[in-house]
C-alpha cells in the first residue's frame, strides 16, 4: 500500500478505536472491511486480529470490577472460543459472501424483534437456551471474519444490563475468543510478513486512540448508549449485506 491508503487504513483504525471505546465494540466492523479494500478479506482478517485483542484487553482491565458480576461469562467464552478455532480454520475455505449473509440476517432478525417488540428484552426460556448457539455462532464469526462484535452485543443488550457490565461482557468474551483465534491463526501458518507489519502497526494506533473512545463513553447516559449500540448493529448489518452482494 502507498502512503495515500496508509493513511486511509489508519484513519479507519482511529474511527474504530474510538468507537470501541465508547461501546466495546465497533473496531473490526470499521477496519476490516477499509483494509480489505486494499489487501483482501483474509489479510484484513488477519492483520485485525492482534490489535483487536489489544483493545479488549484495555476494555477488560478498565471495567475489571464489574466482571465478578457478569454471570455465564465464563460459559460463553468457553464456548465462543471454540467456535472460534473452528472460525479460524474455516478463514480461507468458506465462501465469504454466504458467511456475510448469514450474519446480516441474523442481525436483522435481532433488530427487527428489538424495534418492535413492547419490552427489548430476552425472555427466561430464551436467555436460558439462547446462549449456548449464540456463544459458538459469535466465535465462528469472530474466527471467520473477525467481526462477532455485533451479535455478542446483540445478546447483552437484550440482557438490559448496564454499560459497565455490557462493555466489560462483551470485551471479556471477544478477548478470549481473540486470543483463541490468533493461536489458531498461528498454528495454521496463516501469518506472512506484511501481516506481522500491519497487524504491530494497526495495534499501535489502537493503543493510542482507545483511552480517547472510553472518556467519550463515560459521559453517555443509559439511553444514549443503548441508541449508540443499536445504531453500530445497524450499521454492521448494512455493511454485511453490502459485501454479501
Amino acid at each position: 500500500m502507498n502512503v495515500y491508503e496508509l493513511l486511509i487504513v489508519a484513519l479507519a483504525v482511529i474511527l474504530g478505536s474510538l468507537v470501541k471505546g465508547t461501546t466495546g465494540l465497533g473496531l473490526p466492523l470499521t477496519a476490516v472491511p477499509v483494509i480489505a479494500f486494499f489487501v483482501g478479506v483474509q489479510d484484513a482478517v488477519v492483520i485485525m486480529a492482534a490489535p483487536t485483542a489489544v483493545s479488549n484487553a484495555m476494555l477488560v482491565r478498565e471495567h475489571r470490577g464489574e466482571l465478578r458480576f457478569a454471570e455465564g461469562l465464563v460459559m460463553f467464552a468457553a464456548l465462543g472460543s471454540f467456535g472460534a478455532v473452528v472460525g479460524a480454520w474455516l478463514l480461507p475455505r468458506i465462501n465469504d459472501q454466504l458467511l456475510f449473509l448469514l450474519l446480516a440476517l441474523v442481525l436483522t432478525t435481532f433488530l427487527v424483534w428489538k424495534f418492535s417488540a413492547n419490552e427489548a428484552k430476552w425472555s427466561p426460556n430464551v436467555q436460558k437456551w439462547g446462549k449456548m448457539p449464540v456463544a459458538v455462532t459469535c466465535g465462528l464469526a469472530q474466527g471467520a471474519t473477525g467481526i462477532s462484535g455485533p451479535l455478542v452485543a446483540a445478546w447483552f443488550q437484550g440482557l438490559g444490563v448496564s454499560r459497565e457490565r455490557f462493555v466489560v461482557s462483551n470485551t471479556a468474551i471477544f478477548l478470549l475468543t481473540g486470543i483463541t483465534q490468533l493461536v489458531t491463526l498461528t498454528i495454521t501458518s496463516q501469518w506472512s510478513n506484511q501481516r506481522i507489519v500491519g497487524s504491530i502497526l494497526a495495534a499501535l494506533v489502537v493503543a493510542l486512540a482507545l483511552p480517547f473512545g472510553i472518556r467519550i463513553g463515560r459521559k453517555l447516559n443509559a439511553a444514549r448508549f443503548d441508541r449508540a449500540v443499536s445504531a453500530i448493529i445497524v450499521a454492521c448489518t448494512v455493511s454485511l449485506l453490502i459485501r454479501a452482494f
